[in-house]
């Protein structure tokens, strides 16, 4: 089974700051500061946090204890004893998002806001540009758009290869939409999008179809308790 929960940054507590960043490593904790906006580093420390979280609940170990390691093109996977949960990081905006399986996955989740869609010519593929144009209303066009740009981030990043794949050798559409079954050189993938905020288009990508119908929504609180209590 696919899960994704969420976390939102709204009303974080800046004054928990120097506590939480005690509990990642030394390394992120020095990547995070060199971040120029705060709100760049509470959605850098949440996404720590909430997959720390969520695998140490899964393993029973402790949240602190767990290690990271990342393949050769810079992919993040859990290291021994978690080694077997599979995890995607995605934030944008107000939202931290997480995925998590048994295989493979990718997350994406971007803020919905006006941007020329002559990039998609850029970009897509010839199916997915089609897909955006033939939407005559500007609302959904803009909607379309953000759905095939999530879906191509979430396949680059379930692959775990970097963008060495480019955009535009790869469709996401197919049947009037992004969601479902593709068929892929990398074997078979599977898409589903998300409606965890109108202001935002979320798709994750999986080896399996058994998604999660929903998104567990982790209170921001109680994600910050668990690091004060454990």
């Amino acid at each position: 089974m696919v899960h994704i929960y969420a976390v939102s940054i709204t009303d974080f507590p800046e004054e928990t700051v120097p506590r939480l960043l005690s509990i990642v490593t030394a390394e992120k904790k020095q990547r995070l500061l060199a971040f120029y906006h705060r709100d760049d580093l509470v959605r850098g420390l949440l996404a720590d946090l909430l997959i720390r979280k969520i695998a140490a609940e899964t393993f029973a170990v402790p949240a602190k204890s767990i290690l990271f390691g990342t393949n050769a093109y810079g992919k993040p996977s859990l290291l021994d004893p978690c080694s077997r949960l599979h995890f995607n990081l995605s934030h944008a905006g107000s939202w931290v998002v997480c995925i998590t399986a048994e295989h493979p996955v990718g997350i994406d989740i971007e803020k919905k806001q006006a941007i020329d869609l002559q990039i998609a010519s850029q970009f897509f593929a010839k199916e997915e540009c089609a897909f955006i144009e033939e939407e005559a209303d500007s609302k959904r066009r803009l909607e379309r758009f953000f759905h095939v740009w999530t879906a191509k981030e979430s396949y680059i990043k379930a692959i775990g290869k970097g963008l060495f794949l480019p955009l535009d050798s790869f469709s996401t559409v197919k049947e009037g939409g992004v969601e479902g079954w593709r068929e892929y050189e990398q074997g078979d993938w599977f898409f589903k999008t998300y409606a965890l905020d109108d202001d935002y288009a979320l798709t994750a990508c999986a080896q399996t179809e058994s998604f999660g119908e929903k998104v567990e929504v982790v209170p921001l609180d109680s994600l910050i308790a668990y690091f004060h209590s454990n």
